[in-house]
């Protein structure tokens, strides 16, 4: 009996494992610069922008973005608008910087930043990461300090604060070497930049909760939890914000679960 026992409890151990859907993240943007191009990006306005790619000061082989001229609300934007949706989505930004003085001598200001925008005219740019935090202008749960130590640092910033707050549903990342402060071109670099986005969790118990629907009283019975959660889920699928696999596990789940079972 005891041995059977165990079996059973092993048994529903790997269903729970099988069956907990892993939330894929989804790549919204990405450039390593080593295409060669900045195809990827734009000016303000579309117009010239003034990144471009050289090569890693601390390793020839690798190819980065500098800027040749200082700017202002945003310099080079990424060319395509991303759809997000800040209330279901946990969306993060990662890049590589660094900050490294024009002929050792330290500038008064650096000027390294990073931003997301609603376009690209420089008006609507929302700086989440930079060498000056006071002209970072958002949530100070997004608000992120860049090092100027003269060593290539790695930052992934979860962003999803800046965007509701913003109210922002299409994205452009923008990266700058800010004209402030007595700023020069040159001393600051990227690398790397990646946009992500994934489901938050808690989504899908909110859309389909176990205790009833959330029209609110009970579910029926058990078949109607499980096409809730197959409707639910579908349309998430559509949306872009899970795959079809993670569709597949989510019901999955749900017909091995107790909700809606009187």
């Amino acid at each position: 009996m005891k041995r059977n026992f165990f079996m059973i409890l092993g048994l529903w151990s790997a269903l729970a494992a099988v069956t907990t859907p892993v939330h894929a993240q989804v790549v919204l943007f990405a450039d390593n610069f080593e295409s060669g191009n900045l195809n990827q990006w734009t000016g303000k306005l579309g117009g010239e922008l003034h990144g471009q790619i050289v090569a890693d000061p601390f390793n020839p082989n690798n190819h980065v973005v500098n800027f040749f001229a200082t700017d202002f609300g945003g310099d080079m934007f990424s060319a395509s608008p991303v759809s997000v949706d800040g209330t279901r989505q946990r969306i993060k930004l990662s890049f590589d910087f660094l900050a490294l003085p024009n002929g050792g001598v330290p500038p008064p200001e650096y000027g390294g930043f990073v931003g997301v925008a609603g376009d690209n005219s420089g008006t609507s740019t929302y700086f989440v990461a930079g060498t000056y935090p006071p002209e970072l202008n958002v949530p100070s749960s997004v608000a992120t300090v860049l090092a100027t130590d003269g060593q290539w640092h790695h930052y992934k910033i979860d962003i999803t604060d800046a965007v509701v707050a913003a109210g922002l549903t299409n994205l452009l990342v923008t990266l700058e070497d800010w004209g402030g402060r007595g700023s020069v071109p040159g001393d600051v670099y990227f690398d790397n930049v990646k946009l992500t986005a994934k489901l938050d969790p808690a989504v899908i118990e909110e859309l389909v909760p176990c205790d009833g629907p959330v029209s609110g009283g009970e579910w029926r019975n058990h078949g109607q939890y499980v096409s809730a959660m197959i409707k639910v889920t579908a349309a998430l699928v559509a949306q872009g914000l899970i795959t079809e696999e993670e569709q597949d596990a989510y019901v999955w789940a749900a017909a091995w679960s107790w909700c809606g079972w009187r």
